[in-house]
């Protein structure tokens, strides 16, 4: 397997990466914190679908992505001259899982869990497998010789896989002993052959006397059924004479309910009559109050006239004294108008003022702003002009320092007898061209500095004649605003004056006799409860007809009722019901019932007795079968005990062989990679079935700690490849060229990083790719490649 290319979205740290590996020696670079080994945990992510460490997968999301980005990590890979392509990714808020798996292109594998399968199947290797193979840290180099023989063995068997084959191992041990104190345990509950003979006779002498307690139970249940015959045909008068007491009882409760209904009709009928005798009377007293109701009306249509004149003359009189009002308004208003119109006379002059000062500050500053450009040119000039009288001046002080015999710094010519000559050359550039026109300068710059201040002093001048003339502008603008305002208001005042009078000719024909008025109210509050009798009555009449047709009706139903008291007592009387007979047949029924209750409860006691021996007689056949199927279970238990014993045995010889292969194979390759590496100086690494590490010296067996920290730097690098090699053979997965080192270099010096460095470089012969995460930036340049993060 080759790693040819990784891509990943916001996959932790990363928002958006693209990485291709290439071959060789590859560094992958970077500080700490950067994401290096977030590299081959996106590596793992993508073949198997699971972190190294598993936790919450909410975390790989990278932070500044929302619940909405994918986490998308893409691996594409070489196998056995094959292209493969792995997509997985996370969406959405609950993370949900998919992946897809291409070969050569074509889509093969969709589902995270077939994915991984299929890439299983592949690589005939776990995840597991694939760490221990395939990834190695600081920790497990440094591990393999200084950790204590116990704990480097299991370091050991783990990156093997055999902790598996002790965890079984454990497993069956704890299985044959649990067996055993099962077996013990059945042994203690288990019947006696003489125990199993008791409890047989034990059921013989039941089933006997369940025998006999069966045959009481047939004789008196025959007694019982011609006592029960006999209670069934007195319960058969018992009905008859039941249904006859029933009718009589019922009939009589029809005969009372109807002289009852009869007699609450009589009192009814007498009610009504009373009801239309007072009826009639009121209807005398109604014809004498005849004329009452015309009379109020015409008084209220009397009222209602006088409210309207008394409203209209209430409106009269508010618009009189608003008119008023108005007038006084109107003529405030009037001489307000003609003082604001005067104040503002001026106005128009005061804006053309205004705009021509505005144009002559405006002119005024532009011609300023270019007296400050002339005036900053001047002095730049000036300023070019002293420096050039500087330079010339440390020539000059050069010269001086150099003598006669030199160069000249300017035409690199010896200056001998032109010494003194160019000295006074240079002086008279000094002071005959830059001094004068500084002079020059200067009095240009006096000049424009007057003029510039005379502009000032004009725009300032200007500049308060203007403020001035603004603020009396917007005191007459201010002005000018509250003349509309006022305007507005005189024209409302006008209008509203005129509106008022034309309504207060309408109500000139309208009078209002507020003594009229007063009468009117008095002879309604005097007519008034009449009134309300004469309703009163005229509501109360207006039952006559009904209580007329409820007397008829009254009438009728007491005619009805007495005919029906008169044959529901006649239906009374026919019924004939002996009462002595029907008590005597109670007693007689009572008593047989109590004799069928005694017998029957005899026949119970016998029945429980039967299902007591039936009890007994089932659990000593249970218990005689529970003990036959333990007995099952005993023989199946030690079966299962020599089947575990022989796995034990079978299991113990494969790990010695296996011991006795991989031991031998990590001693071999670990030999020929370490003789390589140090030319030669040493050509054997011993391995020993119990992980022991030692290193052959001119021929001498010598322990790994005796040796020095580089040279036992590089005996653990090959071990922990050799371990890996052996891996990959043992899972027969021989298509593997990679390797990955995570900050292999731990502590070390520079000069044993070298070493490793340069270990790596002689074995990378045998792998495609060899991958080194680091920290260190300063040996990036002894990589092939480097990724840099």
């Amino acid at each position: 397997m080759i790693l040819c290319k990784l891509k990943l979205e916001n996959f932790k740290k990363y928002i958006s990466k693209t990485i291709e590996f290439g071959e060789g020696l590859i560094g992958i670079i970077g500080k700490n914190g950067s994401g290096k080994s977030t590299i081959f945990e996106a590596i793992l992510f993508a073949l198997y679908g699971e972190f190294k460490d598993r936790g919450n997968k909410e975390l790989i999301r990278n932070s500044n992505a929302s619940t909405k980005d994918a986490v998308v990590v893409e691996l594409e890979f070489e196998f056995e001259g094959t292209e493969y392509k792995v997509i997985r990714e996370f969406r959405g808020k609950a993370m949900s899982a998919n992946a897809k798996f291409y070969k050569n292109g074509d889509l093969t594998t969709t589902g995270a869990k077939e994915v991984t399968s299929a890439i299983v199947n592949l690589t005939k290797m776990s995840k597991e497998a694939f760490m221990h193979t395939l990834f190695a840290s600081q920790k497990e180099l440094t591990s393999l010789s200084s950790l204590k023989n116990e704990d480097r063995k299991r370091m050991i068997r783990k990156l093997l896989g055999l902790q598996k084959i002790d965890f079984i191992e454990k497993e069956l041990v704890e299985k044959s002993r649990e067996i055993k104190r099962e077996i013990n345990a059945f042994a203690e509950v288990l019947l006696s052959d003489e125990d199993v003979k008791t409890k047989q006779e034990q059921i013989q002498i039941n089933e006997s006397a369940k025998e006999a307690e069966q045959k009481e139970v047939l004789s008196k249940s025959e007694e019982l059924e011609h006592i029960k015959t006999r209670e069934q045909s007195i319960k058969k008068e018992l009905e008859v004479f039941a249904k006859t007491k029933e009718q009589k009882q019922k009939l009589f409760s029809e005969l009372e309910l109807a002289k009852n209904s009869k007699s609450l009709e009589i009192m009814n009928q007498v009610k009504l009559s009373a009801e239309l005798h007072e009826l009639e009377h009121k209807q005398d007293e109604l014809s004498k109050f005849a004329n009452v109701k015309t009379e109020y009306a015409n008084l209220q249509e009397q009222l209602k006239e006088q409210d309207k004149l008394r409203e209209f003359q209430l409106k009269k009189e508010g618009l009189q004294k608003e008119q008023a009002s108005l007038r006084d308004q109107y003529t405030k208003s009037k001489s307000d108008i003609t003082s604001l119109e005067k104040a503002c006379v001026s106005y128009d002059e005061y804006l053309v003022n205004a705009k021509n000062l505005e144009i002559s500050i405006a002119a005024l500053q532009d011609t300023i702003s270019t007296k400050h450009t002339i005036e900053n040119e001047l002095k730049t000039e000036m300023a070019h002009e002293q420096k050039q009288i500087d330079i010339t001046n440390q020539k000059i002080a050069k010269l001086k320092e150099l003598g006669s015999e030199p160069e000249c710094p300017t035409c690199t010519r010896p200056l001998l007898d032109e010494y003194d000559n160019v000295i006074n050359s240079l002086v008279e550039v000094v002071n005959n061209t830059h001094k004068k026109k500084i002079d020059e300068y200067k009095k240009q710059l006096e000049n424009v500095k007057t003029q510039k201040a005379a502009f000032e002093a004009d725009k300032k001048a200007k500049d308060k004649e203007f403020l001035e003339l603004s603020k009396n502008i917007s005191i007459i603008q201010s002005k000018l605003s509250v003349l509309k305002k006022e305007k507005d208001h005189f024209k409302i005042v006008e209008q509203k004056g005129l509106k008022n009078k034309e309504e207060l000719k309408k109500f000139e024909q309208y009078n209002y006799d507020e003594k009229l008025h007063v009468k009117v109210k008095n002879s309604i509050k005097e007519i008034e409860p009449k009134y309300k009798h004469v309703l009163s009555l005229e509501t109360e009449l207006k039952r006559v007809v009904l209580v007329k047709a409820d007397l008829v009706k009254v009438t009728i139903k007491i005619e009805q009722l007495a005919l029906t008291c008169k044959k529901k007592e006649a239906e009374f009387k026919a019924v004939v019901y002996d009462d002595v007979k029907h008590k005597h047949l109670l007693e007689e029924h009572e008593s047989i019932l109590k004799t069928i209750e005694l017998k029957t409860a005899f026949i119970n006691e016998i029945k429980v007795q039967i299902a007591k021996i039936d009890g007994e007689i089932k659990t000593i056949q249970n218990a005689l079968e529970n003990n036959e199927a333990q007995l099952k279970k005993v023989q199946s238990k030690k079966a299962d005990l020599v089947d575990y014993e022989k796995i034990k045995t079978s299991l113990a010889e494969f790990k010695t062989k296996l011991n006795a292969k991989v031991a031998p194979r990590i001693s071999s390759i670990a030999s020929d990679m370490y003789s390589q590496i140090t030319k030669g100086k040493y050509q054997h690494i011993e391995v020993s079935n119990d992980f022991d590490f030692f290193i052959y010296d001119e021929g001498k067996k010598y322990p790994i700690e005796r040796f020095s920290g580089g040279e036992i730097d590089l005996a653990n690098l090959v071990l922990r490849i050799a371990i890996s090699k052996t891996l990959t053979e043992l899972n027969g997965a021989s298509s593997i060229g990679f390797l990955a080192f995570d900050e292999v270099f731990g502590s070390q010096d520079e000069s044993r990083r070298m070493e490793i460095l340069e270990a790596f470089h002689t074995i990378k012969e045998q792998y495609r790719q060899i991958f080194i995460i680091s920290h260190e930036m300063e040996i990036k340049e002894m990589f092939e490649r480097v990724v840099e993060l």
